[in-house]
């Protein structure tokens, strides 16, 4: 509690309208919500073979856990041997491996259309129509807002969860009773924006990465690929209630991946919800509320460090 009123005295204009502008998107983001629950159902996906299945699976790992990384190792190498290590170097190489990812898995979708879903299952398939463009043709301002708020009321509701469970942890560890916390910190991206200019070329390429390569890079393996993968495996061993499984199992692994305990809620529901989106919206507005949810937090950490950082 001494933390907290510590940092709430610290506290400016910008704080406090960040404050009040996630509280009013997140109280929205609750109707949003029961508006999402009561849409029509999502009929079952088209047909698509195991094997094809199990192909775009492991594209979509692969490529988000080894692709990207070694590009990334690659060029920050090829970066540091000639010019120096520095934070714009590392954006840049994070943005070259993202984008090597990306491609390696819009690759694999061309040529094994069934390992990449871009449409949404609720958008019927016409002839001579193919799944990208299902996917444009599902792509809305309304529906992107639809998502984007209810992102922004399950990002706020599971991160004062985490919170929460935190405090409750640290004091039962404070009387012996249980073990250590993990640590508290926000994700390195985090004290990157922090300690990076605006008006500095540096701060472009973590927009880049952020808003662009993040987002397509992401969705693509987790949404694009994982998740259809594994709902249709899954489906295929007459598992019960296969989609909400696949649904539950691609958000803790796209949790897991971003390696970061305090934001481990936070990003269960982010990619969670993400696999519904897919659903009924498809890939695309998938890729666009993840650029808008990055881009809002972004703004935020800039403009209001403290409330932001919380």
């Amino acid at each position: 509690m001494d933390e907290l009123t510590q940092s709430l005295d610290t506290f400016g204009p910008w704080d406090w309208a960040c404050v009040a502008a996630n509280l009013t998107a997140a109280a929205i983001g609750i109707f949003a919500i029961r508006c999402w629950r009561g849409m029509p159902a999502v009929p079952p996906p088209l047909p698509t073979s195991a094997l094809n299945a199990a192909l775009g699976l492991v594209t979509g790992l692969m490529s988000f856990g080894v692709i990207f990384g070694l590009v990334l190792a690659a060029a920050a190498q090829a970066f540091s041997s000639h010019f120096g290590i520095a934070q714009a170097h590392v954006f840049t190489a994070a943005f070259l491996g993202q984008s090597a990812a990306a491609l390696s898995m819009i690759a694999m979708g061309a040529l094994v259309p069934e390992t990449l879903r871009w449409a949404p299952d609720t958008v019927p398939a016409e002839p001579s129509d193919n799944a990208l463009r299902r996917a444009a043709r599902a792509f809305t301002f309304p529906r992107l807002l639809l998502a984007l708020l209810v992102l922004f009321a399950l990002g706020l509701a599971l991160a004062a969860l985490w919170k929460g469970v935190h405090v409750g942890w640290t004091q039962l560890f404070q009387h012996g009773l249980v073990g250590e916390p993990p640590a508290d910190e926000p994700q390195d991206i985090v004290d990157s924006v922090l300690k990076t200019d605006v008006d500095t070329w540096r701060f472009g390429t973590i927009i880049l990465a952020v808003t662009i390569g993040a987002p397509i890079m992401e969705e693509l393996a987790f949404r694009g690929m994982l998740y259809p993968g594994l709902r249709r495996l899954l489906e295929g061993a007459t598992e019960r209630h296969a989609r909400w499984l696949a649904v539950a199992l691609t958000g803790l692994i796209f949790s897991a991946a971003h390696q970061s305990p305090s934001a481990a809620l936070p990003l269960l529901g982010f990619g969670a919800f993400m696999c519904l989106v897919r659903d009924r919206y498809g890939l695309l507005t998938c890729m666009a509320a993840h650029a808008g949810f990055n881009l809002w937090n972004l703004v935020w950490l800039k403009l209001a460090p403290n409330a932001s950082t919380l």
